[in-house]
């Protein structure tokens, strides 16, 4: 397989690439349009394609964009003409594995290609041009999947405006509030501000604050010392030490109890962490994202939510519009998940019937992108050919809770009980997917549990229930 395609209509650029690429040991053709490029990738594969931002017949953007549709393989790097933030924002989103600014002199154009090169046969970090001043967005490989951006999917204006809004705070070291709907993707964007930002080589870790025990929560977050506690048999670094210089992503943040928020908002003043059993504080550098499905505000006005905790958290609030809120998304969507669970489970599914496109259309989706990922995957793997139909597509509703109250008198408590045991039998008792569809956080789940005496799904849910 010949391993580069150098696309650039100045014959001198191209020389001088093909020059670069030779000496890095691969092999190179090179086209001097798209045109001649689209043609030259019917007739051969190749593992890389680089090109000129300004082609003689199209743009390099309309070349990424052309190279996706037809279902090219090869990675892209796309040289412009600037360092432009915005621009490779775009070009990733549209397929790009790396956004360089082309340099003027030959020197630099000629050690620009060979670091491609580099990275690529040895599949490193990519780096992409920054404007200046601000921090280089960066990728873990050369694959579009793997890029910053790669899970923010969507070509609705709220999703390309918050692309943009992603690619200008990760260039900051300001603490961000992301809030939405429970299975939009929060976490993604947690990843993509710690991937396109200048702290992407050191550690990101993430917490879900309302999956851990109240009395365990402060050890989890600052550590302890050996002896601080009954079971305490070692020092522990926390968190936030562990992720000295890196990014921690702390979901839920909305169940922390009213005195971890304190503390939380302590270490945000003042960068200082206190180990449980410790004497002395030390100093961290941790950029904080903060994620939530609830309205803060509102927490605070019922006095579950520090006034001056939400404040400190959300310098730079970033909300996720739920997916029924971005219907013209759920096209692109589908066809990602098809290709990535298609090829993970080496199916031959390569698209879905207009009847079953129809259907998802038409859902209501109260489980966002992670109930339309979890329904494509099923269908591809329920799916006998190469198109998924409605057959396939198993989608579950909330009609159990219009089904739950019955004329006969019953107590607020039996229904709830009745609803939260049945919501969890639908599941397999899958206590993390019954709180996403209860819409409660897994600690208030425990806690209900814990109230109605049930600890075993075997003995204690007939228990429960008779």
């Amino acid at each position: 397989m010949t391993a580069f395609l150098v696309v650039d209509g100045d014959p001198r650029a191209r020389a001088l690439a093909a020059a670069a690429l030779r000496d890095a040991g691969v092999d190179v053709e090179l086209a001097r349009s798209g045109e001649d490029a689209l043609l030259r990738l019917e007739l051969a594969e190749f593992e890389h394609v680089l090109s000129d931002s300004d082609l003689p017949d199209m743009t390099g953007f309309e070349l990424i964009d052309e190279l996706a549709t037809s279902g090219c393989k090869a990675g892209i790097t796309l040289l412009g003409r600037n360092a432009d933030v915005e621009q490779a924002v775009e070009a990733m989103r549209l397929g790009a594995s790396d956004y360089q600014r082309k340099p003027s002199d030959e020197a630099s154009l000629r050690q620009l290609v060979g670091n491609v090169a580099a990275r690529v046969l040895g599949r490193g970090d990519v780096h992409v041009a920054a404007a200046p001043g601000a921090a280089a967005l960066s990728s873990d490989a050369v694959e579009p999947e793997h890029s910053p951006f790669s899970g923010i999917i969507g070509d609705s204006s709220v999703m390309r405006d918050l692309l943009r809004v992603v690619a200008t705070v990760a260039a900051t070291d300001s603490t961000v509030l992301v809030t939405g709907e429970t299975g939009t993707g929060k976490e993604l964007v947690g990843r993509a501000l710690h991937s396109a930002s200048r702290r992407r080589d050191r550690c990101f870790s993430a917490l879900n604050a309302a999956a851990i025990p109240e009395s365990l929560l402060e050890s989890e977050l600052f550590g302890h010392r050996r002896g601080a506690f009954t079971g305490a048999v070692a020092n522990k670094k926390g968190i936030f030490e562990n992720a000295h210089q890196g990014t921690v992503l702390l979901d839920e943040v909305a169940e922390m109890p009213l005195m971890m928020q304190a503390k939380l908002l302590r270490f945000l003043q003042t960068g200082e962490i206190q180990p449980v059993g410790a004497d002395a504080t030390r100093r961290v550098d941790v950029r904080l994202v903060a994620a939530t499905n609830k309205d803060l505000e509102r927490e605070v006005e019922a006095g579950r939510f520090r006034e001056d905790l939400y404040y400190r958290l959300a310098v730079i609030p970033v909300h996720i519009p739920p997916l029924r809120e971005r219907r013209e998304d759920i096209a692109r969507l589908t066809d990602h998940f098809i290709a990535k669970y298609a090829r993970s489970s080496a199916k031959p599914v390569r698209g879905i019937t207009p009847e079953a496109r129809q259907v998802l259309e038409a859902h209501p989706w109260p489980g966002n992108v992670r109930e339309l990922e979890n329904a494509i995957e099923r269908g591809v793997t329920l799916c006998p050919g190469d198109m998924i139909t409605p057959r396939e597509l198993t989608l579950r509703t909330r009609e159990v809770r219009t089904t739950l109250v019955t004329p006969q008198l019953a107590s607020l408590e039996n229904v709830e009980r009745t609803h939260i045991l049945q919501t969890l039998e639908q599941v397999g008792w899958n206590r993390k997917r019954a709180a996403e569809i209860l819409e409660i956080s897994t600690t208030t789940l425990w806690r209900r549990l814990k109230d109605f005496g049930v600890d075993a799904p075997a003995t204690n849910v007939r228990r429960a229930q008779g």
